[in-house]
């Protein structure tokens, strides 16, 4: 698989699939590993693009290089190497750093942006006070090491081995891993004056049972992006991608046939139709 360098890191990212490019950025748990049920299902029609971002699993950096200021230009050149003018972004959680900054800074390259289980970098008193939560929380290494933070308290009883199966990815991750107080830094800040032009379709989904973050945060995130739609997950919690995959999918795939330019779309018999 394809590993490119980049600004004083090493960047590994997997291919699957043909047809339209579809970007998939992990959160702070995660890696290219995490999306195993979105590339299983994606590839089957589109390109499918998974990336380790800066300092995890198979992209090395120094520790104070694995920066989200960084993301927009890693991801860009990812695309760069893969001859690609645009793609679609589905982001979880930390990927928002990624995605969202490039539909902001360059979004020509973008045909369209999902994002799930995010504050993401977009500014408010109450969207950074929701941030500075997760992040004491996630840096505390409680989040998905069983504690159950994050995740519906049904899940945990009824798919214990899901919950091992996130606890074992997100552990190839390298340590001392992630600094989430990154997140907050003024670099990587959006103002809203920076949305000022934003035309990207956008929306941003999280699940019912997210106390990793909080429920019904994303509603709130969505209002401080022009023309964000929003979308619940009743039974998933702060990773509905990993916890309740075929719904994720679900609503991914009915985005992405309202949003991707009209030859490039896939009418999945499954596909949502509210987003």
């Amino acid at each position: 698989m394809p590993q490119i360098n980049v600004q004083d890191a090493k960047l590994y990212y997997e291919v699957h699939g043909d047809g339209y490019p579809l970007v998939f950025i992990h959160g702070g748990g995660g890696n290219t590993m995490a999306w195993f049920n979105q590339v299983a299902f994606f590839a089957q029609h589109y390109k499918v693009i998974t990336v380790d971002l800066r300092g995890f699993k198979y992209s090395p950096c120094l520790p104070e290089l694995a920066h989200p200021r960084y993301y927009h230009d890693d991801i860009l050149a990812v695309l760069d190497a893969e001859g690609l003018e645009h793609a679609a972004f589905i982001c979880q959680s930390l990927g928002a750093w990624a995605g969202l900054a490039i539909a902001v800074r360059s979004p020509e390259r973008v045909s369209c942006l999902y994002i799930n289980g995010s504050p993401t970098p977009a500014y408010s008193e109450e969207n950074w006070r929701v941030l500075k939560k997760g992040s004491d929380v996630f840096m505390g290494g409680s989040f998905g090491r069983g504690s159950g933070i994050g995740w519906n308290r049904e899940t945990l009883k009824s798919k214990p081995e899901l919950v091992l199966l996130y606890s074992q990815i997100k552990a190839l991750n390298p340590l001392p891993g992630f600094d989430s107080a990154t997140m907050m830094d003024d670099t990587v800040k959006l103002h809203p004056e920076d949305f000022t032009h934003y035309r990207v379709p956008t929306i941003i989904t999280g699940g019912a049972h997210d106390d990793f973050l909080v429920p019904g945060s994303h509603e709130h995130t969505a209002t401080l992006i022009p023309g964000c739609a929003t979308y619940t997950y009743a039974d998933a919690g702060h990773s509905a991608y990993f916890e309740t995959p075929q719904a994720f999918n679900r609503v991914v795939a009915g985005f992405l046939n309202k949003h991707l330019p009209s030859k490039k779309r896939v009418q999945y018999a499954t596909a949502a139709s509210n987003t």
